[in-house]
């Protein structure tokens, strides 16, 4: 099991496939394996690197969770793999880890895909995540819990297929390396405590932006917005995908980030 070991950290990571590097951050209460969609298509070009972030997954940490120090362990990870430059694809939050990390430190990025990410995070968005968030606390039932969050996440066209919607539940409560729920509190605490509206200018990497057309957490009108500053950033909209685009159109998805970065 690959793992980069730090001081207050064991972090786990992923490795795949053939080409210039290309490092995948997975959103907030993901890990790597929230990539398995695009992953096969992807690692035919790219050679992937999945971390999973503190507080998530396979990752260990003893440390209090921040975006900064997120950022950190994936800068660390480069040196570990003895990578001086590479791209980098950010879902959701790990969008925001990217962005940090490309803006602390250009000189490691190559281009940057952010994937339903916003430097600016909606009111609306804070709300629905403090409510799944206090469900859990509440010590609501599993099943329930990750039907309520699925409606976040994937297209209407998903629910309409109620044994594939059951599969992805059985799947997900059968996951070993499920989040936590204390864990879940440390990383919206991180992103809630982080403000990332200074982002977008500060990018120098060219950026491509991928949003779903029905995302509820961040429309395509507030990504746009929130990066109207970055010099360098272009928007494509996945027609009829939600949040989680990567998993509603995968082929899509993947088409686009290989285009992108093979420019």
């Amino acid at each position: 099991m690959p793992t980069l070991t730090t001081n207050d950290a064991d972090i786990h990571y992923e490795v795949t496939g053939d080409g210039p590097p290309l490092m995948l951050i997975a959103g907030l209460a993901s890990d790597s394996a929230s990539w398995g969609p695009v992953a096969p298509l992807l690692s035919k070009h790219f050679m992937l690197i999945m971390p999973d972030n503190r507080g998530a997954g396979r990752t260990k940490s003893s440390a209090p969770l921040s975006i900064d120090m997120m950022a950190a362990d994936y800068a660390g990870l480069l040196d570990h793999l003895e990578i001086e430059r590479t791209h980098m694809l950010g879902h959701s939050m790990g969008g925001i880890i990217a962005m940090t990390l490309a803006a602390n430190a250009p000189d490691r990025i190559n281009k940057l895909v952010l994937a339903a990410s916003c430097a600016r995070t909606p009111a609306r968005a804070i709300s629905v995540i403090d409510n799944l968030l206090m469900l859990r606390e509440g010590g609501a039932n599993q099943e329930l819990w990750l039907r309520s969050f699925f409606h976040w996440l994937f297209k209407p066209e998903f629910f309409e297929n109620k044994n594939a919607v059951d599969a992805a539940i059985a799947l997900s409560m059968a996951y070993p390396y499920a989040q936590g729920v204390a864990d879940m509190r440390q990383q919206v605490d991180a992103l809630r405590g982080y403000d990332a509206s200074a982002l977008p200018a500060a990018l120098k990497a060219e950026t491509l932006l991928l949003t779903g057309e029905r995302d509820l957490m961040f429309s395509p009108e507030e990504i746009k917005a929130a990066f109207a500053a970055a010099p360098a950033a272009r928007l494509h909209i996945l027609a009829g995908a939600a949040h989680s685009l990567h998993w509603d159109s995968p082929a899509e998805f993947s088409s686009n980030v290989i285009a992108f970065l093979g420019r």
